[in-house]
């Protein structure tokens, strides 16, 4: 009963909140009306003077941690809301306070099941650094430094009810405002309690850790504090204290010299992650950046990281070669393929190409010279115009790379950043090109054309939902025989693919033969006789090209 008493209080408190910032409109709209005294309305009359977007971020800053983890989510998607309120939100700083009630010897022993002395030498009773959802202490074990961070007490508790709330309000005001059901909102929110709960377990964020040590435990540029696994729950996590200092402390001594090193390696490591690993931390602030004795970027905080699928990591690829190309017809193609949603149209699509080749024109008038705040600006103001929403893991790298560039010129403002990445572009379709890929492409293809053999039933049941009168189709005496030579010649480059992938797979297995040369003899004629297939097949598809362009 106790609980819910107090659910209710926090849910009146945030419909008052709502409604004294002026967004009373929403819930008197709505099922909520009954929860708002008329004396509510008449005693923040003076507030509602302020622009919309600043008493939008005065509300979400009352509200407290978790309404401004939101805020800050929604202030990355300038994809869905005006510049004025991504302006706004960008300005949302974590309010954070140590926790006094937390005892650290008390909460060590409950977790570990013994005694905080028995499994340390030294604690630091005052913590090193204070989030939203834990703290962090000094701990030494076996002459060892270390790091212990915990949870605060009830914090999975408190954030767990605030989104139990959010949801249920928010499904509320999305049926009686049109603007916020054509943002999706309850998806973007689902995105988002996924990410707060992935934050308040320190399994997670262990696991993100070990693995980000392991994929750069040879690099001598990049590297992460070790794991300590036997010492970590789910709200508690040890690892080794970070090598290094804290990047702004690094910067106030560091000779010019050093800080183009440091700010090189930042982004060839960052590039790395995407490209190389799909694998990526996702709050790269200067906060969580140290810098070893041997200038290494020691990262630090892996509570937020993304993970790209293989394909999504060939798309990201593709547009930035594009970019980097400065291609428009390329970058609106995968703009395209990577959006949600988008209106980009055949009769608005020139308008992009000028748009994009404008900020072409920028890019070359010298990195340390563009002015990037306008020129992200612009990238903003597109994606709104042309309603291009853009899926979540793609919004999640572009507001870590951004701070990466960002961290990265503030260094080193004359850094050509795209002569940087040129090289893991270059290194990265080299790679698509291999064995492995080969096969797997191949395999692929196979597969694929495993769904050829359903397309006579495909056909048979087309045919019977005409026969009933379910389809109506139109078809001209003119336009059959176009009809019938695209299809013809549809199916003449389908079993030429298939001939060519079929020669290659035999080539492939003969030539690992351990048998007579001549074994060998035929494997190398096989690829030669896919090798001019090949270039027939691409030259006859580049003319078919050509004649729609025509």
């Amino acid at each position: 009963m106790e609980n819910k008493v107090n659910y209710s209080s926090r849910y009146i408190e945030i419909v008052h909140v709502m409604v004294k910032y002026g967004f009373q409109t929403w819930i008197m709209n709505s099922t909520l009306n009954h929860l708002i005294p008329n004396k509510v309305l008449e005693k923040h009359s003076d507030i509602n003077k302020l622009p919309i977007e600043v008493r939008l971020r005065l509300a979400i800053e009352e509200l407290g941690p978790t309404f401004i983890k939101l805020g800050q989510l929604l202030s990355n998607r300038a994809d869905l809301i005006p510049i004025e309120y991504v302006h706004e939100l960008q300005k949302l700083q974590d309010n954070v306070s140590e926790d006094n009630t937390l005892n650290i010897e008390e909460y060590i022993e409950k977790e570990l099941g013994q005694s905080a002395n028995e499994v340390f030498e030294y604690i630091d009773p005052n913590p090193i650094g204070i989030a939203s959802i834990g703290q962090s202490y000094a701990v030494k074990r076996k002459g060892k430094n270390l790091v212990l961070k915990v949870r605060k007490v009830n914090a999975d508790v408190i954030m767990n009810e605030d989104l139990r709330i959010m949801r249920s309000i928010l499904r509320v005001i999305v049926k009686s405002s049109k603007s916020l059901s054509r943002m999706d909102t309850m998806r973007l929110f689902d995105e988002f309690e996924i990410s707060i709960k992935n934050e308040l377990n320190y399994a997670i964020e262990r696991r993100n850790q070990a693995q980000f040590v392991k994929y750069f435990k040879d690099s001598k540029s990049t590297c992460a504090p070790n794991v300590v696994n036997d010492l970590s729950t789910q709200s508690l996590f040890c690892m080794d204290f970070a090598e290094g200092v804290k990047l702004k402390d690094f910067l106030k001594s560091a000779t010019e010299k050093q800080k183009e090193t440091v700010s090189k390696r930042l982004v060839k490591s960052f590039v790395q992650q995407i490209i190389e690993f799909g694998f990526y931390h996702a709050d790269p602030h200067p906060g969580n950046i140290f810098i070893t004795e041997d200038l290494r970027i020691c990262f630090i905080d892996f509570g937020a990281v993304g993970h790209l699928l293989p394909e999504d990591t060939t798309l990201i690829t593709e547009f930035l070669e594009a970019f980097l190309s400065k291609d428009t017809d390329r970058v609106i193609r995968a703009i395209k393929r990577i959006a949600v949603s988008h209106e980009i149209t055949v009769e608005n699509q020139k308008n992009l190409q000028y748009q994009l080749h404008d900020i072409f024109q920028e890019l070359d008038q010298g990195v340390d010279e563009v002015p990037w705040v306008e020129f992200s600006e612009k990238i903003m103001a597109i994606m709104f115009h042309y309603n291009i929403v853009l899926p979540n893991y793609f919004v999640n790298l572009a507001k870590a790379l951004s701070l990466v560039l960002g961290t990265a010129l503030d260094m080193n403002p004359k850094m050509n950043i795209l002569e940087e990445i040129k090289p893991f572009m270059i290194k990265y379709q080299f790679d698509l090109f291999s064995l492995k890929n080969q096969r797997k492409m191949l395999l692929d293809l196979f597969n694929s054309l495993k769904d050829v053999k359903t397309i006579p039933t495909d056909i048979k049941d087309i045919i019977q939902l005409i026969k009933r009168g379910k389809i109506e189709v139109q078809i001209g005496l003119d336009d059959t025989k176009t009809i019938l030579d695209t299809f013809r010649n549809g199916i003449n480059k389908l079993t030429t693919g298939i001939i060519i992938g079929c020669l290659l797979i035999a080539s492939s297995s003969m030539s690992v033969s351990e048998n007579a040369s001549f074994v060998n003899n035929f494997a190398l004629g096989g690829y030669f006789i896919a090798g001019i297939l090949g270039l027939v097949l691409t030259i006859d598809m580049f003319k078919d090209l050509f004649k729609k362009n025509k």
